[in-house]
């Protein structure tokens, strides 16, 4: 900044201590620290000043000022343009690289402007990491719902499905001594046989028709085995247990062993709502709405299968052409001993009928059984012998 020179009028700069015209002391050590803090004021504000387009006060000063000097101090001031260069007259000089007299060292000038911090860096190869980091992270995220999605289908198909089929798949059961478990529809064959099925094999049963049987069978050795079955050799749940309380003792049950014999009394116990011995919870479970008591609980006793005489009696009679025979048994009640002795009769499809039903005597095996015309009732009439 320029200011005039009290004694000679000549322009000077603020920051000289003395006039380099006229040798004035132009400030004293406040007001230079004064005039230090007024210049840098200054220089801020021309800067803004600037910025804003606006011309600062100090050059409002100078373009006032400038008109109203002498003539004296015009010719002094020309002068002083010779001798000293322009430079001196800028108003915006940086205080640091001024030129000072050698007589006095003027203060430092601490600035409180800071330059503008440059900006960080862009961060474009962090951006590329992160953006790459999220490309793996989402990778794996897919490679696991893959894989997730892979085994629970898997899961799905080879364990729960199947196990779900098998437990919402009825229950069959084998009636007769021994079944075979084969791998076509196809009997009287050896090349498709799978396994023997016991009496009393536990079926989980998928298909079921009037010939052939889709079942799974637990092996012995814990192994699951698929097949056929021939249908009129398996029974259903509440049918194969009430049929299974009929036999009083293993004995019956080794000598009632064809199918078509056991249907026989299993029909006949249904029609006329007689159970055999059974515990009450596996009554229940096996769903057979007969319970028992002391009138409607029957039961078949035998001796071993080739004793004779016997409680079970097999003889052609009622019609002597048929390929089977037929089948006489005697019943006994477990409350109150009474007995009856059942005669049956088969069609050619193995279907049994009932021929007549009639008292036994409360002891006694059967010998034989006779089918005769009776000239009084002029009708055929079944005699039997019993042993006492």
């Amino acid at each position: 900044m320029v200011v005039k020179c009290p004694k000679c009028n000549h322009f000077v700069s603020d920051m000289a201590p003395t006039c380099p015209h006229c040798g004035e002391k132009l400030f004293d050590e406040n007001n230079l620290n004064e005039s230090d803090n007024c210049h840098e004021q200054s220089l801020e504000k021309s800067q803004i000043d600037k910025s804003s387009g606006e011309p600062s006060p100090n050059e409002q000063q100078v373009a006032v000022e400038q008109p109203v000097q002498s003539k004296e101090g015009v010719s002094q001031a020309k002068k002083l343009d010779t001798v000293s260069p322009k430079a001196d007259t800028t108003p915006r000089v940086d205080p640091s690289e001024q030129k000072v007299s050698p007589q006095r060292t003027p203060p430092q000038i601490t600035s409180s402007y800071s330059a503008p911090i440059a900006p960080p860096p862009s961060g474009i190869p962090y951006q590329e990491a992160k953006k790459s980091n999220s490309t793996l992270i989402g990778i794996i995220i897919l490679l696991a719902v893959i894989i997730c999605g892979v085994g629970g289908y898997f899961y799905y198909d080879n364990v729960y499905l199947p196990e779900k089929i098998d437990r919402e798949a009825p229950r069959y059961y084998s009636m007769a001594n021994a079944i075979v478990l084969r791998s076509s529809r196809s009997a009287g064959a050896d090349f498709n046989k799978v396994a023997s099925l016991p009496y009393g094999t536990e079926l989980i049963t998928y298909e079921i028709d009037k010939e052939w049987a889709k079942v799974k069978v637990n092996s012995p050795n814990g192994e699951k085995q698929e097949g056929y079955v021939a249908s009129p050799y398996i029974l259903n749940k509440p049918d194969f247990f009430l049929m299974n309380s009929i036999f009083g003792n293993q004995d019956s049950k080794e000598t009632i062993i064809t199918t078509k014999c056991r249907i026989a009394l299993l029909n006949y116990f249904k029609d006329n709502q007689y159970i055999g011995k059974i515990d009450e919870q596996m009554r229940i479970d096996a769903s057979i709405s007969t319970s028992p008591n002391s009138t409607n609980q029957w039961q078949v006793f035998t001796k071993p299968k080739d004793a004779k005489p016997n409680s079970v009696f097999f003889k052609r009679l009622y019609n002597k052409s048929s390929q089977f025979t037929d089948f006489a048994v005697i019943i006994t009640n477990s409350v109150s001993g009474q007995r009856k002795l059942l005669y049956f009769y088969f069609d050619e499809d193995e279907t049994p009928h009932l021929l007549t039903e009639q008292e036994a005597p409360s002891q006694g095996y059967i010998v034989n059984i006779t089918y005769d015309y009776d000239f009084y009732s002029a009708s055929k009439v079944l005699n039997v012998e019993y042993s006492y």
